[in-house]
């Protein structure tokens, strides 16, 4: 697993890391030499002192399960386990043994814990366990996709990103999950819970009502929306439409017009845009795979990814500046009828990890045309 923190000498920093070097860990996870382990900490990822983020990204070996260890379901749940007054979890999918355990742990220490998944799921086996040791799961009893994947922790800290809950979603598939420490944040996700938990207003019924949908830290603007009561992909395209220098894209699912044709207008102004797309469904005759992977007369490049898994990011990259992640695939069922969040994030530092993941991805891809 790969792991980014920021900092407010992160270019200082960026450099020392860059002097002392990366080292390799069991063959299939990449670790950084980082400041903690100067002074000796056992560290398995790179940890970066920061302010108010830090970026993980998989590194995904699919080893066999028995092996699977000290991966980002690990780091959430040990997060997951600081929580004093509260906690609540989204997620589409929820099967990781460390995260399951520490909210067993939580209902056990009287920690209240509100946990939210998609119905399709809500009869697994760990959740069966979670309900006979005292917790509530809601599902959403609907056709339409409980798609989130977030987490809140004492009115504070929000996790968010690609990754469900899953052993496979740690180990196997290529995942980003960003922690972000903000009080603004965590009550948007805080009021998404309660429409979900409390209300059960799920899809096209849940009220647009996010009380921060822009926060400041710092210097950076993030942008936070939720689907389908957000209309996001207007707003996903209008951003495209802003780009100058660059688009890079990862995407497990891109079928949605109005965020594609924005690409391509951006595309026909002379933008270059590279994309890696998740291999399985990308033939699909709603892809816009094929018609890029085609498209002759343009600075489009587009890839097939390389994971014999799922490469499962939702990310967008615009002008080295704007990172745009989260849950929602780039679909019109995740803009009108699943439950999803979506962050756009205004910080060339925040970018240049994402942009670093890319490149990773990018190398690992079949050349698609």
């Amino acid at each position: 697993m790969r792991n980014t923190s920021k900092a407010g000498l992160a270019t200082l920093i960026a450099i020392i890391l860059g002097l002392i070097g990366v080292w390799w860990a069991g063959g299939n996870v990449k670790e950084f030499v980082n400041t903690s382990a100067l002074f000796g900490e056992d560290n398995s990822a790179e940890t970066i002192p920061n302010t108010w983020y830090d970026i993980y990204f998989t590194d995904p070996a699919c080893a066999p399960e028995a092996d699977r260890t000290d991966g980002l379901d690990a780091i959430i749940a040990d997060d997951l386990l600081s929580a004093t007054s509260h906690v609540d979890l989204a997620g589409f999918e929820i099967g990781a043994e460390p995260i399951v355990n520490a909210l067993i742990d939580l209902e056990r220490r009287g920690v209240p814990v509100r946990i939210v998944t998609d119905s399709d799921y809500g009869d697994n086996d760990a959740v069966r366990r979670l309900r006979r040791n005292g917790l509530s799961v809601i599902e959403d009893e609907r056709s339409g996709f409980m798609h989130n994947k977030f987490i809140v922790i004492d009115d504070e800290v929000v996790w968010t990103g690609s990754m469900n809950f899953t052993s496979s979603g740690a180990y196997c598939n290529n995942n980003n999950m960003v922690r972000l420490v903000s009080a603004d944040l965590a009550a948007n996700y805080m009021a998404e819970m309660n429409e979900m938990a409390e209300d059960r207003r799920f899809g096209p019924r849940s009220p647009n009502v996010t009380p921060n949908p822009a926060v400041v830290i710092g210097n950076t603007v993030i942008e936070n929306y939720f689907a389908p009561e957000g209309k996001v992909a207007p707003i996903v395209a209008d951003e495209l439409r802003s780009a100058e220098s660059e688009i890079l894209f990862m995407t497990f699912s891109f079928t949605q017009n109005d965020i594609g044709g924005a690409l391509l207008e951006s595309a026909e102004r002379g933008v270059p845009v590279r994309g890696v797309f998740e291999t399985l469904g990308a033939d699909n005759v709603a892809s816009f795979y094929p018609y890029l992977a085609q498209v002759d007369d343009l600075d489009i490049e587009v890839r097939l990814d390389g994971n014999p898994n799922l490469m499962h990011h939702k990310v967008i990259l615009i002008d080295g500046e704007t990172t745009i992640f989260g849950s929602y695939n780039f679909t019109d069922s995740a803009d009108t009828g699943n439950d999803e969040n979506l962050l756009i994030v205004h910080d060339p530092d925040f970018t240049s990890y994402f942009i670093e993941e890319f490149e990773t991805i990018w190398e690992e891809s079949d050349t698609g045309r």
